[in-house]
């Protein structure tokens, strides 16, 4: 049974920030956890394998998220379609999930 002390905060401030926030890079974060894929555990097992310092394994993804989030107006310049596409991310996210877990239920 999961308990609410279990569950980690951190996917719901992505999935907040992607749909109020209108940001690309924490929708796709979020669905990357959603779908069993994360792409933060990715980032650090790469740096992990090249032989950075620790440290900088923890520090490196936090600030390259951080830039990419404050990329997104210059790559994106339309607000209402980052938002639409935010939004389309979050929600195939949740429908893909939905889906695979009642497909594939015991």
């Amino acid at each position: 049974m999961v308990t609410m002390a279990s569950v980690s905060l951190v996917p719901m401030v992505w999935f907040w920030r992607g749909l109020k926030g209108h940001s690309v890079t924490f929708a796709v974060l979020f669905a990357s956890l959603v779908l069993g894929f994360s792409l933060m555990g990715v980032i650090h097992r790469v740096l992990a394998d090249v032989g950075v310092h620790w440290l900088y394994v923890l520090l490196i993804p936090i600030f390259l998220v951080r830039w990419l989030s404050k990329r997104e107006a210059v790559w994106i310049p339309d607000e209402a379609r980052r938002r639409r596409i935010a939004r389309s991310i979050l929600a195939v996210s949740l429908v893909v999930a939905a889906v695979a877990a009642w497909v594939l239920k015991p």
